[in-house]
């Protein structure tokens, strides 16, 4: 990964393209991204969605969607510092926590959840229980929505 990451940076610093790889800019093509990954899945049923990777044409597709939304990701990561394997590894255990293992007491100390994020939010967000929870924040990242 970070392999990955030093020849994005080389390859954007060859062309110049530093002034434009501001967190705004990465963070809106990053989004650009995975909605152009979505789009391919768009109106599947689930079970056309299951089948996609057996047509080679669109699994190409895939494939490419998913390099580029791993691209503007990395991308964003090395210019706001963050390093994305240990942001990981720290939501993974925050989550492993709030959403112990159903039949499993916690342990002193361990959050419980009396559901999963839902399967409409992000399966690593630890969503918060109610959609209006963190209403009227200012944007900060406090509010309990990103776990």
């Amino acid at each position: 990964m970070v392999r990955l990451s030093r020849r994005l940076d080389a390859f954007a610093a060859a062309r110049s393209w530093q002034p434009y790889h501001t967190p705004k800019n990465l963070a809106a093509a990053l989004s650009v991204e995975a909605g152009e990954l979505l789009e391919i899945f768009q109106w599947l049923t689930p079970e056309q969605a299951d089948a996609v990777m057996a047509d080679p044409g669109r699994a190409h597709r895939v494939r490419d969607e998913v390099a580029d939304v791993l691209a503007y990701l990395l991308q964003f990561c090395s210019v706001v510092g963050v390093d994305p394997a240990e942001a990981l590894a720290a939501k993974i255990e925050r989550n492993e926590e709030r959403f112990p293992v159903p039949g499993r007491s916690p342990a002193p100390g361990e959050g419980v959840a009396s559901r999963p994020p839902s399967a409409g939010g992000e399966l690593l967000s630890g969503a918060s229980e109610s959609p209006s929870a963190g209403a009227g924040s200012s944007g900060d990242s406090s509010d309990d929505r990103t776990g």
